[in-house]
C-alpha cells in the first residue's frame, strides 16, 4: 500500500527500490525503518531530506541527528546535489544540537553563558585536580586508576544510567577496591564542573533533557520549529537520546529512525538495543518499513548472514537478498593451530593480489586486538604492508616491549635499550641506577659475557633483582626451548606487570598469546630471529603499494571490502568466554558475528583453529564458534582436509603440573544433563571440574562426580 500523497513524479524517488521509496515517500507521522546491512540506509536518508524539501516543507524546518558530524556533512551535500534548497536544512550530532540550544536557554538552569564545553583531556586534567586536591591516592600506590579510567567509568555509569558500583562490578572489577575513592572523585569532579561553569559532552546531553523537561514553551517552540526530525543509527542511541528525541516532538509525531537491530553492537559505549524496539511505543502509530534488498555482498554470503542473525532471540524479522549473480560460497578453514591459521590468511592475501587485487581491498577482522598477534608476524615475515584499525600492533604494546626486552638482550647482549627497559621494571630503578648496572656488564668481557655478569652487577631493586639474574641464566641456558623461555619470562614479569598497569588484567591476556606464538619454533632462536629481531612495522616504508587492513570487528562497522577473513570463529574467542554464561552479552557477540560477516562483497573466508595452547592447560581443543556450528552446512565450503575429529587435550607441560587422564568427555563433544539440557564441553578445571556450555542455560561449572552427564 503507497503512502498518501506517493507520487513517482517527485525527482527525489527516482533511482529507488520499492522498499526505499516506501519509506522516503511517507507523508508523515513516526517511521521506523529497519535497514539491513548494505541496504542503502545513507540514500534513503538523503532522498527522505529530498522529498520533504520537494514536497514544500521549509528546510530549516528539518533537522537530521546523526552520530558524527562527518556523516551529516556528507547526507546534507548529497541532498544538496539533489535539491539545491536542502542547504539551508538543519543537520548535526545530538551533542552539537544540544550545545546550541544551552548557549541560548541554558541559563533558565543557572548555566553562565560564557560557559565552556571540554573534551577528555580537559576532563582528565580536571579529574587529577580533584584526585590530588582531595589526597584520594596514596604516596606509591601504583594501581590507583588512571584519570582516564576514573573518566571512562564517570562516563559510562551516566550513559548506561547506572551507578559507578555497578559500573565498576560490570566493567572494571580490578578497580573495585577504588569504588569509595572513585565515587568521591566523581562527586568532587561534578562539583568542580559546577564552580568553574564547565559542561562534558555527557551534561550537554543530560542538561538539555533537563532544559526541555522544566520548560515547557522551549519543548513547544523547539518541537513546533522542527517539523520534521530524521535520526540515523538509532540502534546506537542511548536512554537519554531516545528521550530527548521525544521531547523534541512534542507538538508532532513526524520522526524518521533509521538503524538496525542486527548491528547494535556498542552496549559498552551505552547504547541500549531496547531503543529500536520501543520506538513503536514511544511513538504510537509507528509505520515499519524494512530494507532488506543489500547492494554489497554476493547472495551466498548473505545467505550465511541471514542464518547467523536468525538465531537471535530479539530481533527484528528480516531477509536479505541481492539481485548480484554468482558468487562463492563462504570458506570455513579449520587449520590446525593460530600459526596455521596465519599462513593460511597471508598465503590466500598473496595469491588475491597476484591475481589483480589490491591490498586495500582486503580486510582481515577479529574480536580482539590479541587475536591478530601472529598474523602480523607472518605478513612482516612476508614484508607485506598492512595498517591495523581498533588496537595496537603486537609489538608497540609497553607491556610487550617488557616482556621481550628479556629476549632481545639474550639474542643481542649489545642491546642497551633493551637492557634499560628490563632494569627499570625493578622497583625503584630509574634511568641512572639502570646505567650503573649497563657501565658494570661493559666493564670488561665479551658482550656474551652480559648476562652472567649481571650476578655481580650493583644490586638495586631488592629482591627482584635477584630472580632477575635467575631468570636471565634460565632463559639463556643453550638449548632452552621457545615455549619454556616464555613460559620463565610470564611467570617473572607477571607480578612486575600488575604492579606497573592499572588495566593489567587485558595487559595479562595479551602476554598470554605469547606462548602460543612460541609453540610454533623448533629452537629459540628460531624465535628471537622472526619475532624479536624482525618486529611487524619495520617493512611498512619499504613495500610499495597499498595496505591489507587488519580490524577489530567494531572498527568495521560501517565498512566494506571485497575479500574478508574472520579470524577466530571459535567459542572462547567468538564469542569471548566471558560471554558464554551471559545471555544478553552472547547477543551481542552474534550481532558482531552478524556485522563481521556482512562487511564481505566478494569473498568472505572463517577460520577457527582446531587447537591453541592455553598456558597452564597445555595444548587445549577449540570448538567451532556456535555462530558458525548453527548454520546449515550447505551454506559453506568446507574442505575436505579441514573436517576432525576433536582429539584429548594435552597434559599442560610438566613444570606447570601434570593433568589426569581421568577425563569423561573430550572438549567440544556434546553432552546431555537431566536438568540443564544439551550442551558443549567447553573445558575443565582441574580433575573434578567440568565446564559446560547449556543452550538454554548458559556456561555451568560442574562437580562430575555428580554431573551425572551422558553423551548426546
Amino acid at each position: 500500500m503507497k503512502p498518501k500523497g506517493f507520487d513517482l513524479n517527485y525527482a527525489s524517488l527516482e533511482g529507488l527500490n520499492p522498499a526505499q521509496r516506501l519509506a522516503v515517500g511517507q507523508e508523515g507521522g513516526p517511521l521506523l525503518v529497519i535497514a539491513g546491512a548494505g541496504s542503502g540506509k545513507t540514500r534513503t536518508l538523503v532522498h527522505r531530506v529530498a522529498y520533504l524539501v520537494e514536497r514544500g516543507v521549509e528546510p530549516g524546518r528539518i533537522l537530521l541527528l546523526t552520530f558524527t558530524r562527518k556523516a551529516a556533512q556528507e547526507m546534507l551535500s548529497r541532498a544538496r546535489a539533489l535539491n539545491g534548497d536542502c542547504a539551508r536544512v538543519e543537520g548535526g550530532t545530538f551533542h552539537s544540537l544540544c550545545y546550541r540550544i544551552l548557549r541560548a536557554h541554558g541559563s533558565r538552569l543557572g548555566l553562565e553563558r560564557n560557559f565552556s564545553i571540554m573534551d577528555r583531556g580537559d576532563s582528565e586534567q580536571l579529574i587529577k585536580g580533584v584526585v590530588n586536591e582531595r589526597g584520594l591516592k596514596s604516596k606509591g600506590d601504583r594501581h590507583f586508576p588512571r584519570n582516564r579510567s576514573i573518566i571512562d567509568l564517570i562516563s559510562k555509569s551516566r550513559n548506561l544510567e547506572q551507578s559507578l558500583e555497578e559500573t565498576l562490578e560490570e566493567w572494571a572489577g580490578h578497580l573495585y577496591a577504588y569504588l569509595d575513592e572513585i565515587t568521591r572523585a566523581a562527586a568532587g569532579y561534578a562539583e568542580a564542573k559546577r564552580e568553574q561553569h564547565l559542561l562534558d559532552y555527557d551534561d550537554l546531553l543530560f542538561m538539555t533533557e533537563d532544559l526541555l523537561q522544566s520548560q515547557a514553551d522551549l519543548r513547544k517552540r523547539f518541537s513546533e520549529h522542527w517539523q520534521h526530525i530524521l535520526v540515523d543509527e538509532y540502534q546506537d542511541t542511548n536512554a537519554v537520546q531516545a528521550r530527548l528525541l521525544k521531547l523534541l516532538a512534542t507538538e508532532h509525531d513526524n520522526v524518521m529512525a533509521v538503524g538496525d537491530d542486527a548491528q547494535s553492537i556498542y552496549r559498552f559505549r551505552g547504547a541500549r538495543l531496547e531503543n529500536i524496539f520501543e520506538f513503536p511505543e514511544a511513538f504510537p502509530g509507528t509505520k515499519l518499513v524494512k530494507l532488506e534488498e543489500n547492494y554489497r555482498s554476493t547472495q551466498a554470503i548473505l545467505d550465511l548472514s541471514n542464518e547467523v542473525i536468525a538465531q537471535a532471540w530479539q530481533k527484528y524479522d528480516k531477509k536479505l537478498f541481492t539481485s548480484k549473480a554468482g558468487g562463492a560460497k563462504p570458506i570455513l578453514r579449520r587449520p590446525k593451530d593460530e600459526r596455521g591459521q596465519a599462513r593460511l590468511v597471508s598465503e590466500r592475501i598473496e595469491q588475491l593480489i597476484r591475481s589483480g587485487a589490491e591490498p586495500e581491498d582486503i580486510a582481515v577482522l577479529f574480536r580482539a586486538s590479541r587475536d591478530s598477534f601472529e598474523l602480523e608476524l607472518e605478513l612482516a615475515a612476508g614484508h607485506r604492508a598492512f595498517v591495523k584499525v581498533g588496537g595496537f600492533r603486537f609489538l608497540e604494546a609497553a607491556h610487550i616491549k617488557d616482556a621481550l626486552a628479556h629476549l632481545r638482550v639474550v639474542a643481542n647482549p649489545r642491546d642497551f635499550l633493551s637492557w634499560q627497559r628490563l632494569l627499570m621494571l625493578l622497583p625503584g630503578v630509574g634511568p641512572k641506577k639502570a646505567q650503573g648496572v649497563i657501565r658494570h656488564l661493559v666493564a670488561e668481557g665479551e658482550p656474551e659475557q652480559y648476562v652472567h655478569r649481571l650476578a655481580g652487577a650493583p644490586q638495586v631493586g631488592g629482591g627482584q633483582m635477584k630472580l632477575l639474574v635467575e631468570l636471565m641464566a634460565q632463559i639463556s641456558e643453550p638449548g632452552a626451548q621457545p615455549l619454556e623461555v616464555i613460559d620463565a619470562v610470564l611467570d617473572y614479569y607477571e607480578p612486575l606487570c600488575r604492579e606497573a598497569f592499572e588495566d593489567y588484567p587485558r595487559r595479562l591476556k595479551d602476554l598470554e598469546e605469547l606462548p602460543g606464538l612460541a609453540r610454533g619454533f623448533e629452537t629459540l632462536n628460531d624465535f628471537m630471529a622472526e619475532v624479536v629481531l624482525e618486529p611487524p612495522g619495520t617493512y611498512a616504508e619499504e613495500a610499495g603499494g597499498g595496505r591489507v587492513t587488519l580490524s577489530t570487528v567494531h572498527s568495521a562497522k560501517g565498512l566494506e571490502w571485497p575479500y574478508v577473513f574472520i579470524l577466530w570463529a571459535t567459542d572462547g574467542r567468538l564469542p569471548p568466554f566471558p560471554s558464554l554464561g551471559d545471555p544478553q552479552a552472547l547477543e551481542e557477540e552474534r550481532r558482531l558475528m552478524y556485522v563481521a560477516t556482512t562487511r564481505a562483497a566478494q569473498e568472505l573466508c572463517i577460520l577457527a583453529p582446531r587447537e591453541s595452547y592455553i598456558r597452564g592447560k597445555g595444548v587445549m581443543p577449540n570448538a567451532l564458534s556456535q555462530f558458525i556450528e548453527d548454520v546449515p552446512a550447505e551454506l559453506l565450503e568446507i574442505p575436505a582436509e579441514a573436517i576432525f575429529e576433536v582429539p584429548a587435550p594435552d597434559p599442560a607441560p610438566a613444570s606447570r603440573g601434570s593433568q589426569s587422564q581421568q577425563r569423561p568427555f573430550h572438549v567440544g563433544s556434546q553432552v546431555e544433563h537431566n536438568t540443564f539440557g544439551a550442551g558443549k564441553v567447553m573445558g575443565y578445571q582441574g580433575d573434578k571440574k567440568i565446564l559446560v556450555h547449556f543452550r538454554a542455560h548458559g556456561l555451568k561449572i560442574l562437580m562430575l562426580e555428580f554431573a551425572n552427564l551422558t553423551e548426546a
